[in-house]
């Protein structure tokens, strides 16, 4: 009884850690297939701004414990203020390019604000908003004030805070607008798709051992 008592100081946080890393895994998985099935309906026309595409989100991340609060009609850019383990944020971004641009050109370049910068033209967010951080929402928060109902943005090329700021910014230009050998630089206009969703793991904390939580985030 001795001997398996020191053995089980050893071996009973190893198997408790090893659990709560096993069940994170699986729901990374999940958390990655459900933020990619999300994407590809976002490419592909779906609104995510109304209930019925936020239920369909909701079905696909059973078990996450995504809550999206009572139906409503119509429209509605955020949904987020409800509880539950998940936050899903879906965006649509376009690169606005040089001041002789087709789209500086349309506003003239001396008004083209937004020159040679990543623009939000769309940003829909729904579960639990008291997750949103700059780990969970990667690409930060557009002002609600320069969006519709449908999270739509208006006048991205021309006013300011459309623009994406500070270091996201700077990453997104990293990653798509420097030659690399890899990637093709975006053109004016081009639009990129993204939906990031994260859910968090109270249920898997055993004493100082925590389910840190999931997050994924595609691009397309």
């Amino acid at each position: 009884m001795v001997e398996f008592a020191l053995v089980a100081v050893l071996l009973v946080p190893m198997l408790i850690g090893a659990f709560v890393v096993g069940m994170n895994l699986i729901r990374s998985i999940q958390c990655n297939q459900v933020c990619r099935d999300l994407d590809s309906m976002y490419i592909h026309g779906g609104d995510f701004s109304t209930y019925p595409l936020q239920q369909e989100a909701q079905r696909l991340a059973q078990g996450l414990n995504l809550q999206i609060g009572g139906s409503f009609a119509g429209n509605q850019q955020s949904n987020a203020a409800n509880a539950g383990n998940g936050l899903v944020t879906v965006t649509q971004i376009m690169w606005i390019g040089s001041t002789t641009s087709a789209n500086c050109v349309a506003v003239t370049a001396a008004k083209c604000t937004n020159a040679n910068s990543f623009v939000y033209t769309q940003q829909i967010q729904f579960g639990n908003g008291t997750l949103a951080n700059s780990s969970t929402v990667t690409l930060g928060q557009c002002p609600a004030a320069i969006m519709n109902t449908s999270g739509v943005v208006q006048d991205y090329v021309t006013n300011a805070q459309a623009q994406i700021a500070g270091s996201a910014q700077a990453n997104l230009q990293s990653l798509w607008q420097v030659g690399n050998g890899t990637t093709t630089p975006l053109t004016d206009g081009q639009v990129v798709y993204i939906v990031e969703t994260y859910f968090q793991s109270p249920d898997l904390s055993v004493g100082s051992l925590s389910g840190n939580g999931v997050f994924a985030r595609y691009f397309f």
